[in-house]
């Protein structure tokens, strides 16, 4: 009858309340459940979702792309463990492709971000930050604690070499040269650990950003660890000749004479 149906239709619940309702019986399960349940209904479907399936499969691309721009915007975001592991490998990419510089690489960026704002900052700040830097562009921080409202752990996502980061990461480039020469010259320890790579800065042609004193000093420590030989300063010699530079040919002088008093 009439007044059985629209007592039927009184009942029915509203969509938003559908949604309400999911999201705290979502809640109510815990991160973990969630996850489970998740993972259950995708693989129900045919898909292959064993980690990290956080959202159903037409949200979660939408979630990455969103967090994307938040990342880039900030350098630096607050999430769960899981979503940072997941978004961690976007985040890499999306540098990759910027630094390839062609129409066809710049067509996925911007599939990828959807603010202006975000690619402004990646082409004009993030692609020339990573110069030299080939991979490892990001650094997730776990802070071994669980939200409460659903145990989720959480953790930190931020770019490194970023301004004003606590922990700079190792460098590249001139940079690390300049590192290893500094370990290399403060103890025995990294005068053992950086020996093989000195050497082979020393060897470089293009020669190693270092002031001639420095490179001096690594030398003199290569002959007296017995690294190289005479080999490595006649090479200094005839780089230093062939630059004419005074102070390069009387530090690659004094090598060679060091070395041949170590080889007698």
């Amino acid at each position: 009858s009439n007044g059985d149906k629209q007592s039927g239709a009184c009942l029915e619940p509203k969509t938003g309340d559908l949604a309400e309702l999911a999201r705290s019986f979502l809640v109510a399960m815990g991160f973990m459940g969630t996850t489970r349940f998740l993972a259950k209904g995708a693989r129900s479907k045919g898909r292959r979702a064993y980690f990290r399936k956080l959202l159903p499969g037409h949200q979660q691309w939408a979630l990455m792309k969103n967090m994307l721009n938040d990342l880039v915007r900030e350098q630096r975001i607050e999430t769960t463990l899981p979503k940072a592991k997941e978004v961690q490998q976007y985040a890499e990419e999306l540098v990759f492709l910027a630094k390839k510089n062609t129409p066809y690489h710049d067509g996925l960026v911007e599939s990828i971000l959807t603010s202006a704002e975000a690619r402004r900052i990646l082409y004009e700040r993030m692609v020339p930050r990573y110069v030299d830097r080939n991979f490892h562009f990001t650094r997730i921080l776990n802070h071994w604690r669980y939200r409460e409202r659903d145990t989720a752990p959480m953790a930190m996502i931020e770019y490194v070499d970023r301004p004003g980061e606590l922990r700079p990461a190792n460098p590249v480039g001139a940079a690390r040269d300049q590192f290893v020469a500094q370990e290399f010259l403060a103890t025995r320890k990294g005068r053992r650990r950086h020996m093989p790579e000195v050497h082979r800065m020393l060897r470089r042609k293009s020669g190693a950003p270092l002031d001639e004193a420095v490179v001096e000093r690594c030398v003199f420590e290569c002959q007296k660890l017995g690294f190289g030989g005479m080999a490595l300063a006649q090479a200094l010699v005839s780089e230093a000749a062939s630059r004419g530079g005074a102070p390069a040919a009387a530090a690659s002088a004094s090598a060679s004479s060091a070395a041949a008093a170590h080889e007698k």
